[in-house]
C-alpha cells in the first residue's frame, strides 16, 4: 500500500483505503478501481492524495470485478441511508454505467454471476441483481443507452426503503404477521422519500422504489394501480425483483429452481405482470449453464450436457449419480425435451 496523489493516479490503480469526504462521508470505498471519472470526483472534493496498492489492475472491465464494485457501493449506499445521511448516487451511477456496458456487448454475459449470494448480505445483492437483470430487459425491449442506464440504477436503488424497516421485521426468519407485513410495505415509501432527494435523480428513476411492487390487477401496493397507470420501468422492475427473490435463498425460505419462478410469473403474466416483458426476460434468463449440477425428480444427479435450442427449461443432461440407491457406474444421457416425465427440481451449483 502507497499514498499517491490525485495527480499521479492512473487508471486500473485499487484504492487500498476508503476515501472520506472533509466531513466524514464515504466517497470512494476500498477496493475500487480508479477510472478517470473517480478521479475527476476527488478533485471535485478537493481531495489531494489517497492509498492504493502497490500494483495496478487490468482486470477492472471483467464482469466479477464490476459486480463486486456495485456490492460494495450499494452496501455502502444503503448503509448510508439507512444512518439518515445524504446519500450521493455518483458511484452507483459510474458504476451501473459499467455494467451496461458489459451488457450492450453481451446480454448475458452477467448471468453466471447473479444468484450466488450470503442470506445475511441479501437485500444488497439483490439489488445488484435486479439492476443487472433490468439492464437486461431494457436491452432487450431496444431502449437506448441512456434510458437503459437509468432503468438499471432505478433498479439498483428499488429496495432502498428496506434500510428504514426495522431490522427484526426485514430479517424475521419466519412468515410475517399481518401488522409486520403492512409495515414492511411502507419500505416503497421510505424508499421514494430517500431515492428522489438524491442528487442527479430523475423522478422517473425515483418512481421505481415506491411502485415495483404494484401489480396490473390492482392487487399491489402502495397505490393499487392498475395497468398502464403503472410506469414502464416499474413494471419491468417489478419482473426481475420477483425472479431473483423466488430464485434467492432467504432467511424464511429457500430458493427455487429458474424454471419454477418462470412458471410463476407465467402464470401471472398478463394479470399482474407485463406479459411482453415476461416472455422476452424468461426467454434469457431461464437456462441451465453447460456443466451445471442438477437433481432430477427421480433422484438422479446430473451434469447439464448441452442447451436444448428450442426449450432452454429442458437441456439435455449426462446422470452421474443418484441421491439414494445403487451408484452409477456407467453415465447416461437423457433430453429432457424428449423425456417429459423427468423434470429439474434443484441446482447444486447453479
Amino acid at each position: 500500500m502507497r499514498k499517491v496523489s490525485v495527480d499521479e493516479l492512473q487508471e486500473g490503480m485499487k484504492l487500498a483505503r476508503d476515501v472520506l469526504t472533509e466531513n466524514g462521508k464515504l466517497l470512494l470505498p476500498e477496493g475500487f478501481i480508479i477510472k478517470p471519472s473517480f478521479i475527476e470526483k476527488l478533485r471535485e472534493y478537493n481531495i489531494d492524495s489517497v492509498y492504493v496498492e502497490d500494483e495496478i489492475s487490468n482486470d477492472y472491465v471483467k464482469e466479477e470485478v464490476i459486480y463486486h464494485e456495485t456490492f460494495v457501493a450499494i452496501q455502502d449506499l444503503m448503509l448510508s441511508a439507512k444512518a439518515g445521511e445524504v446519500v450521493d448516487p455518483f458511484v452507483a451511477r459510474e458504476i451501473v454505467n459499467d455494467i451496461v456496458t458489459e451488457i450492450i456487448k453481451e446480454e448475458d454475459v452477467f448471468l453466471k454471476i447473479v444468484g450466488f449470494r450470503d442470506v445475511d448480505n441479501y437485500t444488497f445483492f439483490h439489488s445488484v441483481d435486479v439492476s443487472i437483470f433490468s439492464a437486461i430487459i431494457g436491452k432487450l425491449l431496444g431502449f437506448d443507452r441512456k434510458k437503459i442506464e437509468d432503468l438499471a440504477l432505478a433498479a439498483l436503488l428499488h429496495d432502498f426503503g428496506k434500510m428504514k424497516v426495522p431490522p427484526e421485521i426485514l430479517n424475521k426468519p419466519a412468515k410475517l404477521t399481518d401488522e409486520e407485513f403492512e409495515e414492511m410495505k411502507k419500505h416503497t415509501i421510505y424508499g421514494y422519500q430517500i431515492v428522489k432527494n438524491m442528487d442527479g435523480v430523475t423522478e422517473q428513476i425515483a418512481e421505481v422504489a415506491l411502485l415495483h411492487h404494484e401489480r396490473l390487477d390492482g392487487s399491489g401496493y402502495p397505490l393499487k394501480l392498475k395497468g398502464d397507470r403503472i410506469p414502464l420501468f416499474a413494471r419491468i422492475v417489478a419482473i426481475a425483483d420477483v425472479y431473483d427473490a423466488l430464485t434467492a435463498d432467504r432467511v424464511y425460505k429457500k430458493k427455487v429452481v429458474p424454471t419454477k419462478a418462470a412458471d410463476y410469473l407465467l402464470k401471472y403474466a398478463g394479470i399482474q405482470f407485463d406479459k411482453e416483458i415476461v416472455q422476452r426476460f424468461l426467454k434469457m434468463v431461464v437456462t441451465y449453464p453447460v456443466g451445471c449440477f442438477v437433481v432430477l425428480n427421480t433422484g438422479e444427479i446430473a451434469i447439464v450436457y448441452e442447451e436444448n435450442p428450442f426449450n432452454k427449461t429442458r437441456p439435455v443432461v449426462k446422470v452421474v449419480a443418484r441421491k439414494e440407491g445403487p451408484p452409477v457406474l456407467t453415465p447416461y444421457f437423457i433430453d429432457l425435451a424428449q423425456d417429459q416425465k423427468r423434470e429439474i427440481i434443484d441446482v447444486i451449483n447453479y
